[in-house]
């Protein structure tokens, strides 16, 4: 159905449609909507299998697995993708994600601490090496949050203002969030860029419904790669 689901888009968007998936980590989310979570291990399973079947189906293939979480018999995804639909694994694990990501993606979206990223990158290339595949195929994206706005003191304002909404999301955190003016956060986005990553995936949850924010925000990212 995720297949089927990402080739409609793909159809109405004219070829512009990108499959995001992971293992999932959210527990609360997959209880509100009636999903299991299951343990680590069992979440891995599932995502192997799934891109095992999926894969096939944006190709336009058609294709059977008898898995230990998911039983396709020749599933057909037909009509198929307009073009070939990137798919990118979020996560940071180094023994599992980024051999996945070696394995099966176009792109990784990297999460983890900055300091961490160097690590993951020669995780990833270690990978590629061990199956074969040509590391330059990858694109290497990171995930992160930001809130900005015309000052800094407006960006800190709005930030805590959301943090006082949501004490227990993560952007809220102190340093989890790319804060301030254009030109500050233009600057940390472009150190950033200086550890090995092709782009950034960029939240605003804070403040990305105020006018004017995503418009900042990507001006302020012009000279950096944005992905999403």
């Amino acid at each position: 159905m995720l297949a089927k689901t990402v080739t409609a888009l793909d159809v109405v968007s004219g070829g512009r449609a990108q499959l995001g998936i992971g293992a999932g980590w959210f527990e609360l989310e997959h209880d509100s909507l009636g999903y299991e979570f299951g343990t680590f291990t069992d979440r891995f399973e599932k995502l192997e299998e799934a891109l095992q079947i999926i894969l096939p189906m944006l190709r336009g293939e058609t294709v059977s697995l008898d898995g230990e979480r998911y039983h396709v018999k020749d599933a057909v995804n037909s009509p198929a993708p307009l073009s070939k639909v990137p798919v990118m694994i979020g996560g940071g694990g180094e023994r599992k994600t980024l051999r996945m990501v070696a394995q099966y993606a176009d792109e990784s979206n990297l999460i983890c601490a900055r300091e961490d990223i160097a690590r993951k990158l020669k995780a990833l290339d270690e990978h590629c090496e061990r199956l074969g595949r040509d590391r330059s195929q990858i694109t290497v994206s990171y995930q992160t949050s930001a809130c900005i706005a015309p000052t800094a003191d407006e960006a800190e304002a709005e930030l805590r203002a959301y943090a006082e909404r949501n004490p227990n999301a993560a952007a809220s955190r102190p340093g989890s969030a790319i804060v301030g003016s254009p030109e500050q956060v233009a600057e940390k986005f472009a150190d950033l860029m200086q550890t090995g990553i092709d782009g950034v995936t960029v939240n605003a949850p804070a403040n990305g419904h105020i006018p004017g924010r995503v418009r900042l925000l990507g001006e302020t990212l012009t000279p950096v790669v944005l992905h999403g």
